[in-house]
């Protein structure tokens, strides 16, 4: 049963995307000029109103970023870090502050820059798990920044099928966001929409801008296929069918 304060029911995003226990790897497409992370910082308030962990690989957004969002949204992520609910990983940051040194992700070896992250991340997981029965998300930003560290195509499919095989814990789930604006990027897409339960796309209009609408958002299931028309605001996002824009917005 949902009450009215659930977030699930009452923020116009997570009622758009309806993420459930069941879907266990949750794709998002970045495409050209639009920007998806309003589906991340969605998607971690419900997570942690849920009461689930999450360990975050953010490559593009900083943490600042993150908690200054979240508590436009409701939530301090940053308390959520101290109280274990949550752990970060910031790759980039870590090669910035590492450059110089033997032992870094920034490394000639590009194979090794993917197993290092994947058991840095497994790590993170097993430590946000032990001693309790919560859901652990893992939630990546954004993929199509490991070909800015050299690491090929190849090698980032790989790590992709890596991340998606840790749901051979039932406990785990995981989400997935990637830019595109090239063909390899695409390829990048391709293979994490056909694994996914939920695949969620977020486009600029094809129109160019709008004072009523800010994007295109596509929610993409097995069983159903969603479309919806997005407008960002300073505290948040609203979400409504194509052609229902200005019955929302000035509701």
């Amino acid at each position: 049963m949902f009450s009215l304060s659930d977030p699930r029911v009452s923020n116009p995003v997570l009622s758009a995307l309806k993420i459930k226990t069941g879907d266990r790897i949750i794709s998002i497409k970045e495409n050209s000029t639009a920007d998806s992370n309003f589906i991340l910082t969605h998607l971690i308030k419900q997570i942690l109103y849920e009461k689930n962990r999450l360990c975050l690989v953010s490559f593009h957004n900083s943490i600042e970023h993150y908690q200054y969002v979240g508590k436009k949204l409701g939530y301090d992520l940053l308390r959520a870090v101290e109280e274990k609910d949550v752990s970060i990983l910031e790759p980039i940051s870590e090669i910035v502050e590492n450059i110089g040194l033997e032992e870094n992700y920034f490394q000639e070896d590009k194979e090794n820059i993917v197993k290092c992250l994947y058991h840095d991340i497994k790590r993170n997981l097993n430590d946000l798990m032990l001693g309790n029965e919560a859901k652990a998300y893992l939630m990546v930003d954004d993929l199509s920044h490991l070909l800015d560290l050299g690491v090929d195509i190849g090698l980032i499919v790989n790590f992709v099928n890596y991340c998606v095989n840790l749901i051979d814990d039932e406990r785990v789930a995981v989400v997935l966001s990637s830019h595109v604006s090239s063909k390899i990027d695409e390829i990048i897409v391709n293979n994490l929409q056909y694994l996914a339960d939920v695949h969620i796309e977020v486009s600029p209009l094809k129109t160019g801008r709008s004072t009523d609408v800010t994007g295109f958002l596509t929610v993409d299931r097995l069983s159903e296929k969603n479309q919806y028309h997005f407008k960002a605001f300073d505290r948040g996002i609203k979400t409504f069918h194509p052609g229902e824009s200005i019955f929302h917005l000035h509701l």
